[in-house]
């Protein structure tokens, strides 16, 4: 056992379950709630507390630690009050989702124009004795006036009134898609609230919060017994005898629902870069080499129906369920671990599935590379012996002369050699939102992982897991204007000339992949089948060429600068207008039409679909090598 758990330890610079969030998760489902008050409108009296069948669910919280939010709030601050203190002071931000059924009936219209001014959020902090109450932030309330406060005696709570900002990205389009009979019905929405606390009260910073949480859960303080964070979404409804009229959804969850590895916000005030190109900044790095990547899948889910709904599979101790991890998984690691050397996979799984997700991923990684890349391995190695270990590495598939002597190497091995970490992520994922959303709940955890992640890393992509992401074969000429050098850029180099370059940058917030489709007949459905099908691609001068004109059916997924992005909206890489640095421009073209400055180009990084479904013959793997 000893020896066991010494090989865990070891194991974790490569593979990590990230168990802040599923202490968040824990947290969310032991003490979260969201209910719904029914109004009539215009009055403001409620004509009813009923859930009507409607189902409202709390969902993932987090301290927000997006550096785009935290510049918002230095800047905004400096227009009026300055009392930020250069962000030592600054207000907690913290981002939510809520899920609510019946999207179908939900004003999206309005939502913004006629009920903002409803929606809102609060801290509350929970007392044993009412002068703690009365006493906790009274000296700060005098002198802050713009902080609103209300108490509850009989509780002994204490609320602070935060500025809640209520978003629905993709709700319309989803509501559209359900209206016109295509997809969704009955399907509901995860609804996102963001939250921010007055700046110049030092008890409400993120840091300072969570030390109180700490100090309660560690029995290190008497009086203060509860911390909640809370929101306020206010919706109309268009349907029926109901039309005209809104209710809003209540939700709140427990401060240890929400904290995160690092709710210190000042170290990302201090790191902010003010302009694009600033190198004083941690958050624009000096060259490819330095740059930080993640690239982010998920998440992931093994699926069934049940009573005639998709249902999460159960998954019981005999199964051989991938649980959450992607069947394209080890395919993609293999481009990984040739094209972007030094870099993190974040893999999202439901939570209802995260143990037997790590478990598999845990046993593959344990595997031979000889049984995992049957045909690849060795010439790979041949590779990396004679390279630096930032180096792209070429595709080759093994001959009768090629020979390695690790034939022991595990994956593990192999993803450590070349500096690769997995960071698994576990998603909330309760039975409505799974039942009742697309893709199992993707759409609430686009905003959490800008919100969660954003500030440890320089460029974060969110891309499908039955994608492969691969740079333009080395036998492909390149355009007259581009040099022989670009050929050999790992994917870190070419995200830094596009983000950051003097030279070759252009500016933008986020960028998005064109997406070529090859689809994988079920009798090549395997990782060697699939590992020979991009080899193909790379291989055939003329199979890319015909891929590249013909096959790009689809728009890709996208990449982004961290300290420019509000949300990695799947195919939307969303800015917030006017707090980006200096320079950054919000590069998303009109109707998502073809554009040099959005688009990565074919000289650069292409999204290869490795498709289950087919759709257009001619774009399959294996096909068209000579056309």
């Amino acid at each position: 056992d000893r020896d066991r758990d010494r090989d865990r330890d070891r194991d974790r610079d490569v593979l990590r379950f990230d168990l802040d969030v599923l202490r968040n998760v824990h947290a969310t489902y032991q003490g979260a709630r969201s209910r719904i008050e029914w109004k009539q409108s215009p009055a403001n009296t409620p004509l009813f507390v009923a859930n009507q069948n409607i189902t409202v669910a709390p969902l993932m919280a987090t301290v927000d630690r997006r550096p785009i939010l935290v510049r918002k709030q230095l800047l905004d601050d400096r227009k009026t009050r300055n009392v930020a203190r250069n962000g030592k002071e600054l207000g907690c931000a913290l981002s939510s989702t809520t899920f609510v059924s019946h999207l179908k009936h939900h004003d999206l219209k309005k939502y913004q124009q006629k009920y903002g001014h409803r929606h809102g959020c609060e801290v509350c902090f929970q007392f044993s004795n009412r002068k703690d109450m009365t006493d906790f932030l009274s000296e700060r309330q005098n002198k802050a006036k713009w902080m609103t406060i209300e108490t509850n005696a009989s509780t002994s709570t204490k609320c602070v009134k935060g500025r809640a900002t209520v978003t629905s990205r993709f709700g319309q389009w989803q509501q559209e898609e359900e209206t016109q009979g295509r997809r969704f019905q009955g399907f509901g929405y995860p609804w996102t609230v963001d939250c921010l606390l007055p700046n110049g009260i030092p008890e409400l910073t993120c840091k300072e919060i969570s030390k109180m949480q700490r100090n309660i859960d560690e029995g290190r303080v008497d009086g203060l017994l509860d911390i909640r964070f809370g929101t306020k979404l206010v919706i109309g409804w268009t349907e029926g005898t109901k039309r005209g009229n809104y209710f809003a959804v209540w939700s709140q969850w427990p401060w240890k629902a929400v904290m995160s590895h690092d709710d210190d916000r000042e170290e990302i005030a201090k790191k902010l870069s003010m302009t694009w190109n600033d190198e004083t900044s941690w958050y624009v790095p000096k060259s490819g080499e330095e740059l930080k990547l993640a690239h982010v899948e998920g998440p992931g889910y093994d699926q069934t129906e049940y009573n005639g709904k998709p249902s999460i599979r159960s998954i019981d101790p005999q199964s051989n369920s991938k649980g959450g991890v992607h069947v394209r998984l080890l395919v993609n690691l293999y481009h990984y671990i040739r094209n972007a050397p030094g870099s993190t996979h974040i893999v999202a799984v439901v939570d209802g599935q995260a143990h037997r997700s790590y478990e598999y991923l845990t046993e593959a990684l344990n595997t031979n590379i000889s049984l995992l890349y049957r045909d690849f391995w060795q010439s790979l190695l041949s590779e990396i012996n004679h390279a630096n270990p930032t180096d792209l590495l070429p595709m080759h598939e093994d001959s009768s002369t090629t020979s390695h002597a690790f034939t022991d190497m595990t994956l593990m091995q192999l993803l450590r050699l070349r500096k690769i970490n997995i960071l698994m992520v576990p998603v909330l994922t309760p039975s409505p939102l799974f039942e009742q959303s697309v893709c199992g709940g993707q759409y609430q955890f686009a905003t959490y992982l800008a919100a969660r992640y954003s500030a440890d890393y320089h460029v974060i992509m969110f891309i499908d897991g039955d994608t492969s992401l691969l740079e333009r074969p080395q036998t492909q000429p390149l355009p007259s204007s581009s040099s022989s050098t670009q050929l050999k850029r790992t994917q870190q180099q070419i995200y830094y000339d596009r983000f950051f370059s003097p030279t070759h940058s252009t500016q933008c917030a986020g960028h998005r992949y064109q997406l070529i489709e090859q689809y994988v007949p079920p009798s090549h459905d395997t990782d060697e089948h699939l590992l020979k099908c991009t080899h193909d691609l790379l291989s055939h001068p003329k199979k890319w060429k015909f891929a590249m004109k013909n096959c790009h059916l689809k728009e890709g997924h996208i990449v982004g600068r961290t300290d420019a992005i509000y949300a990695y909206s799947v195919h939307h890489p969303d800015t917030l207008k006017g707090y980006a640095p200096i320079g950054v421009d919000d590069c998303i073209s009109p109707g998502n039409t073809w554009s040099e400055r959005y688009y990565l180009l074919e000289s650069e990084m292409v999204q290869i679909h490795l498709r289950d479904r087919e759709r257009k013959k001619e774009c399959t793997c294996f096909v068209n090598r000579s056309k």
